[in-house]
């Protein structure tokens, strides 16, 4: 039914880099939910009107509640593939993660809500009523909510959605917390301790825990988290290919919305190169750069010496004395500032984010202190960076 779906309601449906098709997977995601959403609220308030039964027109108006995450996500898909204009230049991709922080909150409060009615059961016990009927209903509903989160997984994989993902954990949290109510008609049964209640303060943990996560993965790319490493590994290894760049360092990636990164990299030329042919190399890497992956980069060129056997010795003493105070710190734009009495070594180096505040001045006196031990004479210069 999934591969249906796609192949029906997605052209192009594999081009998921596509802005268009990309917005097309979130509204067929959001349409479904709300069908079937709506489906389960009319059989079941049809069913509870006619049984005179409240807990299943109380059942029904929750799966309408429901369809409004799938609301939601139309909502969030639509704005997130609005153009650019003036007023954001980047386009509106991050609407997408709002989205999905927003279904994050309603699940937050179906969790809540659902520890307080197991804490009401555990206090006030009352005896659960087998019904047939109640329980063709809860088993259609544990079927289509387990195939709507087997859609929604689906296409949220193929196109890396934090909406459709958080969608496809709500169905989750639905199936589990009617698994409870299962448990619990079956247990009135043949006892009277309300395990329901137990078993229900449990679910809502779990259901709060994955809102909780659900509202952590969206929150990272609004807050600005570090690129992901194989796509900065990506683009360092395809900037490398081009003759005349022999390093690249600073590597910042930014993100305005699921597949839309802005980036930034200072890549190492030789001083020695022609000016106008070494700008044509950049302009070509970052061509290549957009073309195999569609992230827009701009690249700053940093000129070093090269074929210059004292800076090539002093650089490589250098190189051996920041490995030898801390295996992952690396260096980069080295410069010499020669003298007699007085050698100048300018550089870089990149430190891990706990290199902070009194830590970072013990690493810098470290690495002074190496440095002189080889020759007196050395005066580092040292800015720290950390890679983004």
């Amino acid at each position: 039914m999934t591969q249906f779906i796609i192949r029906k309601f997605i052209p192009d449906a594999e081009n998921v880099k596509d802005a268009q098709v990309r917005e097309r997977y979130g509204i067929v995601s959001g349409i479904v939910g709300l069908l079937c959403n709506f489906f389960l609220f009319a059989v079941k308030l049809c069913i509870g009107l006619a049984t005179a039964s409240i807990s299943v027109a109380a059942d029904a108006v929750n799966n309408l509640s429901d369809g409004l995450s799938s609301l939601i996500s139309v909502i969030g898909f639509k704005l997130a593939g609005k153009a650019p204009d003036s007023k954001h230049p980047f386009g509106y991709g991050r609407t997408e993660y709002l989205a999905g922080l927003a279904v994050a909150f309603l699940i937050g409060l179906v969790g809540i809500e659902f520890a307080k009615s197991s804490i009401e059961r555990i206090l006030h016990p009352s005896p659960i009523l087998f019904s047939p009927v109640l329980l063709v209903i809860l088993a259609l509903s544990m079927l289509v909510k387990l195939w709507m989160g087997a859609f929604n997984r689906e296409l949220g994989h193929r196109i890396d959605s934090p909406v459709l993902l958080a969608a496809m954990q709500d169905s989750i949290n639905d199936v589990v917390t009617t698994t409870v109510v299962l448990v619990g008609m079956a247990a009135s049964r043949f006892t009277d301790v309300p395990i329901d209640g137990y078993v229900g303060l449990i679910v809502a943990a779990f259901i709060l825990w994955s809102g909780i996560g659900i509202a952590r993965d969206t929150l990272n790319p609004l807050i600005g988290q570090a690129a992901d490493p194989d796509i900065a590994q990506n683009i360092e290894s395809i900037v490398l290919e081009f003759n005349g760049i022999i390093g690249v360092h600073d590597l910042i990636v930014h993100n305005y919305g699921a597949g839309k990164f802005l980036a930034s990299l200072h890549a190492e030329v030789p001083d020695t190169a022609n000016f106008v042919a070494i700008h044509e190399v950049v302009d070509e890497a970052e061509k290549e750069v957009w073309k195999r992956t569609g992230v827009f980069l701009v690249i700053h060129m940093d000129p070093i010496s090269v074929n210059d056997a004292r800076v090539d010795h002093f650089r490589t003493l250098a190189d051996a004395v920041i490995t030898r105070v801390d295996s992952r710190l690396t260096m980069h734009d080295f410069r010499v500032v020669d003298g007699d009495r007085q050698i100048n070594l300018i550089f870089d180096v990149v430190a891990p984010f706990e290199y902070q505040g009194e830590k970072r001045t013990t690493l810098l006196r470290d690495i002074r202190k190496g440095l002189r031990a080889r020759d007196k004479r050395f005066n580092a210069v040292i800015t720290v960076d950390h890679q983004m």
